[in-house]
């Protein structure tokens, strides 16, 4: 019996099924397929632009038996506002189920009805926006020349609320003291071409010097500060926008979990773009999450489903430059440059599956201290039974860039390039994980390319292969991305952030300086090409003096090109060793190309300073190499130390681990009274002793005590008790 399911989706018509049950969900460039049979064995999705002749593939579909009973996948690389086909075959033994449909992809241009432009006075108290326009006739909201939303003493600077059919563009927001930007429970709203930073509530929140997290009069820690906030919603698109210097900054992990501003924060909408954006934070003003998922572990948890996230910078997070936590049904990240943080793309916590991570850039993994964890986060925690997520032809440097891959969700990686893969065994069979055809530096089992990729020129952050390079034209096609490329990672003819439109940065796009006494290395320069008539500026972080761009403003027309300058200035480097910051040429319409700048310096820290005691162990242990060995858990290391007034402190070891590294390296700790407990001392090195974080706490004035009892065998060298973390931190 034939099925006809209607699904009203945005310029979606009605959907003819035959044998088993489809629905499309389309966006710009892009359309969720979900195919509804009881024939699970097999599926093929092919599609074609309405008039051609020419079928191509889908993407790798999953089917979820606990889930609908559905076949989901997705079809990428569409053209906008066009028709196209689809036809669906699922076939399990005899059986064979057959529907087809046909879709229309989002539409770049909305038909707008009315616009109203805002003066100064009418967003002086921010601005609530409740209009609901049609399909037909958009509203469009937008500020005079200089105007800026001004969300002082607000929750948030701009809010739509259950707005339908809206344009918000050009506007400069400031303020909002938990978001800039609340969207609640819109239907088919566009934020374009916004300039928003400057949220925050600082005067509610002072540094603990002994935790090194904020802390507000109630004891409590800063929670999270975002830019723009996503409640639920359907058909929204967050493009263009320069999303920069919030009032606060985040701790790093040294501290415990990351906490305080992050860029977009969506809770559970359905149908949404993420494209074209700047989310960049500063080497003084970090993210705990550049794009932060919320609900990471609910079925429609984070983006949910039917999202796209393409052509973004995000740079400078404690912890995931982006999180896909959640639903990650038919979610799509791609074509993005994510730099500068601890985490590069999670995707734990996928639920239901499957998302798609292919033809991203993730460079310089290193938080605000410098540690990392890996290019993806894929923990072993929860995942939904029949979730999955593919991996296709990204880019890493190659630098602390890992992939794990989990025991409990199928992943399959490709022709991506990554220092290495973990993979845990006698699972993968039932899972249908794959790793294969991928560029690792490490050891990662006989299917992938073992070999150190060798860029063009990384120092000025062009990441293609040269062709002599270990992966150069030793891709294997990847169904559903429909075209050729030769190389293992992001495509050489793409230059990442993706962003169609005229300027293009020919030579490079980043830019490396030392300083040493006094002096600083030569400027560089880089060449900027337009393809037609562009102006840009350059635009950078309040934090980011420094250095100096030149020329600041540039026209050009069709075919022309110019020379940028950049020079740093050694005057303003004498409080730490790295500088890091971006600039971006921007337009007036709101399209950038960013470009990196980093240096470092000979500053040199003091080897102790205030708010600092250092502990180091003797008799009865037996020195070795400027510590002792630490092997016997019937003797205890145990000091004191005096706060002369209630303090947070932080408490570091600075230890080694011995060959063969245990697998559970650690140490039981207690203070007081406390009965000792295991902490974790992974971190460790075979060849040279490092600082390890332990614990935190708050304590009394007086005289406390402290007990550290082994657990196995190590070289200890100190333990510190640190009341101003400040001391010891290395930027």
């Amino acid at each position: 019996m034939n099925k006809v399911r209607f699904i009203f989706v945005s310029f979606l018509t009605a959907l003819v099924c035959a044998g088993g049950e489809l629905e499309l969900r389309p966006l710009f460039n892009s359309c969720s397929v979900y195919f509804k049979t009881e024939c699970p064995r097999n599926c093929i999705v092919t599609y074609r632009e309405k008039g051609t002749s020419k079928w191509l593939p889908a993407l790798e579909a999953t089917y979820d038996r606990s889930y609908s009973a559905q076949f989901r996948t997705g079809i990428v690389d569409l053209k906008p506002d066009t028709v196209y086909e689809v036809k669906a075959e699922a076939r399990s033994g005899r059986q064979i189920d057959r529907a087809s449909g046909t879709f229309r992809t989002w539409a770049e241009k909305v038909p707008v009805a009315k616009r109203i432009v805002l003066s100064q006075e009418q967003v002086n108290k921010g601005l609530v926006i409740r209009d609901k326009g049609t399909p037909d006739g958009w509203i469009l909201y937008t500020t005079a020349p200089g105007v800026v939303v001004d969300g002082t003493g607000l929750r948030s600077a701009l809010v739509l609320d259950r707005a339908e059919y809206v344009i918000v563009e050009n506007m400069v927001i400031r303020g909002g003291e938990r978001n800039a930007v609340t969207l609640n429970l819109c239907k088919y709203v566009r934020l374009r071409n916004c300039d928003i930073s400057r949220w925050g509530d600082p005067q509610n929140w002072k540094f603990d010097k002994g935790t090194g997290r904020m802390r507000n009069s109630a004891g409590k820690h800063l929670h999270n500060k975002n830019a723009i906030y996503i409640n639920r919603g359907f058909g929204q698109v967050i493009e263009r926008c320069y999303i920069h210097d919030p009032l606060l900054s985040s701790n790093c992990w040294r501290y415990g979990h990351p906490d305080g501003p992050q860029g977009i924060s969506p809770w559970k909408p359905e149908s949404t773009v993420i494209r074209y954006n700047d989310i960049c934070g500063s080497d003084l003003k970090w993210w705990n999450d550049g794009i932060a998922g919320t609900g990471n572990f609910d079925l429609d948890g984070g983006l949910n489903k039917d999202c796209d996230v393409y052509g973004n910078f995000i740079a400078f997070a404690n912890d995931d430059c982006i999180e896909l936590d959640g639903g990650q049904q038919n979610v799509r990240c791609y074509r993005n440059r994510f730099e500068n943080s601890f985490m590069g793309i999670s995707i734990q916590g996928c639920m239901t599956g499957p998302s798609y991570v292919f033809e991203n850039c993730i460079t310089d993994l290193k938080d605000e201290l410098g540690t990392c964890s890996s290019a993806f986060k894929t923990a072993d925690i929860w995942a939904g039974y029949y979730a999955a997520s593919f991996i296709f032809n990204n880019t890493t440097d190659q630098i602390n860039a890992n992939l794990r891959l989990g025991r409990n969700f199928k992943i399959v990686a490709k022709n991506n390039i990554l220092e290495s893969i973990f993979a845990p065994t006698g699972i993968f069979s039932f899972l249908g994980v794959k790793q294969e055809n991928n560029l690792v530096a490490q050891e990662s089992g006989k299917k992938n390319i073992k070999g150190s990729a060798l860029f063009t020129n990384a120092d000025r952050g062009i990441y293609t292969l040269k062709k002599n390079s270990p992966g150069a034209r030793k891709a294997v096609p990847i169904p559903g991305l429909n075209y050729k490329n030769p190389d293992l990672g992001v495509p050489r003819n793409l230059e990442l952030p993706y962003r169609p439109f005229a300027l293009s940065l020919t030579d490079g796009r980043k830019a490396l300086f030392t300083v040493k006494r006094g002096k600083a290395s030569a400027p560089q320069k880089f060449t900027v090409k337009a393809s037609a008539p562009v102006t840009f500026e350059v635009r950078k972080s309040l934090d980011s003096d420094w250095y100096e761009v030149t020329p600041a403003k540039v026209s050009l027309k069709a075919n022309e090109s110019v020379t940028l300058t950049v020079k740093v200035d050694p005057r303003k480097m004498n409080s730490r060793i790295n500088y890091r910051s971006v600039f971006f040429l921007r337009t007036a319409e709101g399209w950038s190309r960013p470009v990196t700048v980093m240096a470092q310096t000979d500053f040199k820290y003091p080897e102790t300073g205030e708010g600092m005691q250092i502990f180091k162990p003797g008799a009865p242990f037996r020195k070795v190499d400027g510590g002792v060995r630490f092997d016997d858990p019937k003797k205890k290391f145990q000091f004191q130390f005096t706060l002369t007034e209630p303090s947070g402190i932080f408490i570091t070891i600075e230890a080694r681990a011995l060959e063969p590294v245990g697998q559970h390296d650690s140490v039981k700790l207690g203070v007081n009274n406390e009965k000792p407990s295991y902490c974790s001392l992974q971190k460790m090195s075979t060849s040279r002793y490092l600082t390890n974080q332990v614990r935190s706490y708050n304590l009394p004035a007086g005289t406390h005590t402290i007990t550290v009892v082994p657990r196995e065998s190590l070289d200890l060298k100190q333990v510190t008790v640190i009341t101003d973390v400040r001391s010891t931190e290395r930027r």
